[in-house]
């Protein structure tokens, strides 16, 4: 019962910091790279998050980290997608010990991502296999955002506009080089101030989608 009355407890104070302005809120945009789609199946290769005070990204705080699983890896389409080579995994990083600052970092913020299937569901499995809570407040799907933008406005939406680069073009971002988890962390959180802060996008939206964990 104590247990149960502590999640209540908790639940209701998410929902009480979620009732604030947005731009009052700490967000921490994402992203991850892995050896294949599945977060059941596959491993993460590297990581990477940035805090975001709005209206400012806090490039000093970002974190970026590699993990060579301490086993010959399956790189599977790495070297081809993302670029990741056998060389990045000499200085890798301890996944728990990676993971723990994560969770610290997520405490008391949003967390930002584009494409909340594949990073969450990432997390989720950290959670399972190394019994660190991943506890933000809610996700903030940048593509999800953007998807339902373009539907209300344009109705059908093409599968790759909804690519990061593609979102943010639209929204006059410079392209960066894609697949590199710090590349797209940054450029994630970008595009997140961005959807934030456009003219054509109410702050009811932005606070309709932050509830959606």
């Amino acid at each position: 019962m104590a247990n149960w009355l502590q999640q209540l407890a908790n639940w209701y104070d998410r929902r009480q910091q979620l009732k604030q302005p947005w731009q009052q809120l700490r967000y921490v945009a994402l992203d991850i790279e892995s050896t294949g789609l599945s977060p059941t199946k596959h491993d993460i290769l590297s990581i990477a998050w940035v805090s975001i005070q709005p209206p400012a990204i806090q490039l000093g705080n970002a974190q970026y980290h590699v993990f060579s699983h301490g086993q010959e890896i399956d790189l599977g389409q790495s070297p081809t997608i993302h670029g990741l080579t056998k060389d990045d995994f000499v200085h890798s990083s301890d996944p728990k010990q990676t993971f723990s600052m994560l969770s610290r970092a997520l405490n008391d913020a949003v967390m930002v991502c584009h494409h909340k299937g594949m990073d969450w569901g990432f997390l989720k499995q950290v959670e399972k296999a190394y019994g660190i809570p991943m506890k933000p407040l809610a996700v903030f799907d940048t593509l999800a955002f953007e998807k339902k933008r373009l539907e209300k406005a344009e109705g059908a939406v093409r599968k790759d506009s909804l690519t990061l680069s593609a979102c943010r073009k639209r929204y006059g971002l410079p392209d960066y080089h894609s697949h590199h988890a710090l590349t797209d962390a940054i450029a994630c959180g970008e595009l997140f101030l961005a959807q934030g802060y456009s003219t054509n996008t109410s702050l009811n939206s932005m606070n309709d989608f932050k509830a959606s964990l």
